[in-house]
């Protein structure tokens, strides 16, 4: 490929803004077209990279890697759009009984590499004091990347390079003839498609096993410390100086991308016993997740159209995840290095 290919990516979530940042780090200056439609998954997440998952309490798929990856790359990303937004974070796991805490020895016992299972502290002086056998336990190297501030400021440098289309993607305008693509009379080397959960109404995706899962997070009047964050029944942490972020809400089966009034009341009684208080609540924000059926991302070319190319499924760990798959792809994009099987696009029947 030439060392200045002309490219289109479609989407400016996550993916599409670390994409655009991982080939800028190789030189490569690429147009992003986001057309703002609802349900962005983005408009509603915290950016949590939080390294245990689940109720098994066990390390992240290759953690290790992962950190090795995004912890640079957000550093940079930091420089570029001139203003803290990568935190390294104080995170807290409640604990309720003894068979939960002998599941956290288990697996701090057998933990290698990057540590992530942390002591147990009694209390912490957000939460009210706590009867029973329960404890807090210290999750280590997690860290919150800043949505907030990084979306808007991120498009604003691209606004000024003249590198942002603000419209959405008509897929009946894309011409494809003797290995060129054509949009609207513009002709492109490549067509990298960072659509989240709309890459089901792609034509050329739109076979891939995503899943659109809405979560939902009350933003509730709070003070709150820039690096802390919890979890009883919901997850707490910061959003600005004067709110905090309480969620989420999992929902496959969603029937619209707007916010569920349901999930108020769910969430508030969740926080009610957390906090042991009604709270301040300021708004009730959602967004769709892009996960895929195995859990892991997809990313590659099109086995038919090898101009166009997709980087999605990052799902709920997509804060850790993106720079890491972001990187593969586009040494397979620019220096055809092969991909991951466990990625690869191509693991999924056309």
């Amino acid at each position: 490929m030439e060392n200045k290919p002309q490219i289109l990516i479609v989407g400016q979530g996550l993916a599409g803004t670390v994409l655009h940042f991982s080939l800028k780090q190789r030189g490569i200056s690429a147009m992003i077209m986001d057309g703002d439609l609802p349900g962005k998954s983005s408009a509603a997440a915290a950016g949590i990279i939080n390294p245990i998952t689940g109720p098994k309490y066990q390390k992240s798929w290759n953690y290790d890697a992962l950190m090795d990856s995004f912890v640079p790359f957000y550093k940079d990303l930091e420089t570029y759009v001139g203003k803290n937004i990568f935190h390294p974070m104080k995170m807290f796991r409640y604990l309720s009984n003894l068979e939960q805490i002998n599941r956290w020895i288990f697996n701090a016992d057998r933990e290698s590499g990057v540590a992530c299972h942390g002591e147990f502290v009694k209390s912490l002086e957000e939460y009210p004091p706590k009867s029973g056998d329960g404890t807090w336990a210290e999750v280590l190297n997690a860290y919150r990347l800043d949505f907030d501030c990084l979306f808007p400021m991120y498009r604003k440098k691209l606004e000024e390079e003249n590198l942002f289309i603000h419209e959405s993607m008509d897929y009946s305008k894309i011409e494809e003839k003797s290995g060129l693509l054509t949009y609207q009379g513009i002709e492109y080397d490549l067509m990298l498609f960072c659509e989240g959960f709309r890459i089901g109404e792609n034509p050329y995706f739109n076979y891939l096993p995503v899943i659109p899962a809405k979560g939902e997070a009350l933003l509730i009047k709070r003070k709150s410390d820039l690096h802390f964050m919890a979890k009883n029944n919901c997850m707490m942490t910061h959003w600005n100086d004067d709110l905090v972020w309480y969620g989420a809400t999992m929902d496959n089966k969603i029937t619209d991308f707007m916010p569920n009034e349901d999930s108020i009341d769910f969430l508030t009684e969740n926080y009610k016993e957390d906090f042991g208080e009604e709270p301040k609540l300021e708004r009730l924000i959602s967004g769709v997740r892009p996960t895929s059926r195995d859990r892991r991302p997809i990313i590659g070319k099109h086995p038919k159209y090898t101009g166009i190319a997709i980087l999605n499924g990052l799902g709920t760990k997509g804060t850790s995840l993106a720079p890491y798959s972001a990187a593969l792809f586009v040494d397979n994009l620019l220096n055809d290095k092969e991909l991951p099987s466990e990625l690869d696009v191509a693991r999924f029947a056309y």
